[in-house]
């Protein structure tokens, strides 16, 4: 036979039996790994590279399933690394038993300290074993990243996250005979976010908004449950200046709407120490943790804790606070070596309150300010009159109208109406000043956003409403302008209401005195007896 020919066919026959070698890449074939963030979050920010640590050999189908598989290592310098993490780590075992590190490496327990420890030492010592890296800089702005990779068992490191060791699909199987999921995974970030929201006086809800000084509002903050491979529990500490939290509110609930609030336990309620040192004396927070069922049955999933927070001391110059700070208690052992312990999540809710002045002023003379007119406060977004504490400096409410303050103008003319939050108003003129014409007592629309804009209108007198001199409150307080009148040529054009009222009240009193009249002429002509009065 021709040497050549000879040749060739040692050739065709060596390549054919590299491939029938187990566990070796090129007889691999393909399967897919999703990285999953969890409900509600996306994978922004993260960045993942992979590592094959061991490939499959002799996979067994059970239908559907895959009931078992035997591994072997990649190539000689995967071998040695995921060996020396699994001796660093106290797993050994019997190399003439035919074990080897990659089969070892699948026999740990999917969940166990041991398997998170052996991560963290993979992903630590990557760089000194020279291993090569699959693929590098993987990311994804949605809510999962999928990856095409030969069958095989993987180290997935995150740059936002704690190492994952996972299998991909095997043969188009998603799960193990024993019910071990194939070919995706939850991440394990290492950055617990946190949103926090207060509800606006209009209903919806926001990063911010205005609330009255005594005003309860309701607060939420929303939250992806944690893997349960890298967490136990989690803990929620609310810290309120300026709010007190109220007993009874805390309730959570998942996106589907479930109950939740019986994974957490006893609420804390006490004073939290500022981060300054010192304790807060104006506000009080809450803290609670949640039971380990809570991580275990609803991990990637979003909850939503909702409560309220009653504004005790809030002021136009120091606006109350409220932060929520969420820490997951990690796993022992989930942190890889010389990484520090992520931080919690954290998110705050500042609750502004402003200032608004009402300035009296003549109708005739601007110049002149009016002193002594009254007025009382009605917040119509609440349905509540206004009372006002001094000695408290907060705001109490009251459906009935003769309980409410009433407010007096200053020698300036001027009602100062303070620690106010967003919503409409009315205010109420009650008593006009002597000298002023007294028929005519209009009432104003107040409106105050929650940045803290000031507009005013008249209600039954728009003619007689002025300006609003620094409306957006930026540098000084507001000041709503608005005029008396001291006789009835002063009235505007829009006064033809009151005209007509004042008139047909006038009128009204002429037909009473003549009907009076009418009724004293008929008595006296009955008496008369001169026969009945003519109807």
């Amino acid at each position: 036979m021709d040497k050549r020919k000879i040749s060739a066919a040692c050739a065709t026959a060596a390549a054919l039996a590299a491939l029938c070698v187990p566990g070796s890449a090129a007889f691999a074939a393909d399967g897919t790994l999703t990285l999953n963030a969890g409900d509600g979050s996306t994978l922004a920010g993260h960045s993942f590279t992979v590592y094959k640590v061991a490939g499959y050999n002799d996979v067994v189908k059970d239908g559907a399933n895959v009931k078992s598989v035997s591994a072997s290592s990649p190539d000689a310098t995967t071998d040695a690394w995921v060996k020396a993490a699994l001796n660093k780590n106290g797993v050994t075992y019997n190399t003439s038993e035919g074990r080897n590190a990659a089969e070892q490496l699948l026999r740990l327990t999917t969940n166990s300290n041991t398997l998170r420890k052996v991560a963290g030492t993979l992903q630590s010592t990557a760089a000194s074993s020279k291993v090569a890296a699959v693929k590098t800089n993987q990311t994804s702005a949605t809510g999962s990243l999928n990856l095409t990779l030969p069958e095989g068992y993987y180290l997935v490191v995150d740059a936002q996250g704690i190492p994952i060791l996972v299998s991909t699909t095997i043969g188009g199987s998603v799960r193990m005979s024993n019910g071990q999921t194939l070919g995706s995974t939850q991440i394990k970030t290492n950055v617990t976010k946190i949103d926090k929201k207060i509800k606006s006086v209009d209903g919806t809800w926001k990063d911010s908004a205005a609330a009255t000084n005594g005003e309860t509002r309701d607060f939420k903050a929303t939250f992806t449950v944690p893997n349960k491979l890298a967490v136990d529990t989690i803990t929620l500490e609310d810290h309120m200046t300026g709010i007190v939290y109220v007993d009874g509110s805390f309730h959570a609930a998942t996106s589907s709407g479930t109950d939740v609030t019986n994974q957490f336990g006893t609420i804390g309620k006490d004073k939290i120490t500022a981060a300054a040192g010192k304790t807060q004396t104006d506000g009080t927070g809450f803290k609670v943790t949640s039971l380990q069922s809570l991580v275990d049955t609803y991990q990637a999933q979003q909850v939503t804790v909702t409560y309220q927070g009653k504004v005790v001391n809030a002021s136009k110059a120091n606006k109350a606070i409220n932060q929520i700070i969420l820490t997951s208690n990690w796993l022992p052992s989930v942190i890889p070596p010389n990484v520090p312990t992520p931080g919690p999540g954290t998110d705050e809710t500042p609750v502004p309150t402003y200032d608004v002045n009402l300035k009296k002023i003549s109708a005739a003379d601007g110049n002149r300010t009016i002193q002594g007119a009254k007025f009382k406060l009605h917040n119509d977004s609440l349905n509540q009159w206004y009372v006002w504490n001094t000695s408290s400096n907060q705001w109490t409410f009251t459906t009935d109208e003769s309980k409410a303050t009433e407010f007096s103008t200053n020698a300036s003319g001027v009602i100062n109406f303070t620690r106010l939050g967003a919503g409409t108003y009315t205010v109420k003129e009650t008593q006009v000043p002597t000298g002023y014409f007294s028929f005519v007592k209009p009432s104003f629309t107040l409106k105050i956003t929650d940045d803290g804009h000031v507009t005013i209108t008249g209600k039954d007198q728009p003619g007689l409403t002025g300006t609003v001199n620094n409306a957006d409150g930026k540098t000084t307080t507001p000041t709503a302008v608005v005029k008396n009148i001291d006789n009835i040529t002063q009235l505007p054009q829009t006064g033809a209401t009151t005209m007509a009222v004042m008139l047909v009240g006038a009128f009204a009193i002429i037909l009473v005195a003549t009907a009076s009249g009418f009724a004293a002429y008929r008595v006296r002509h009955e008496n008369l007896g001169d026969g009945p009065a003519i109807a």
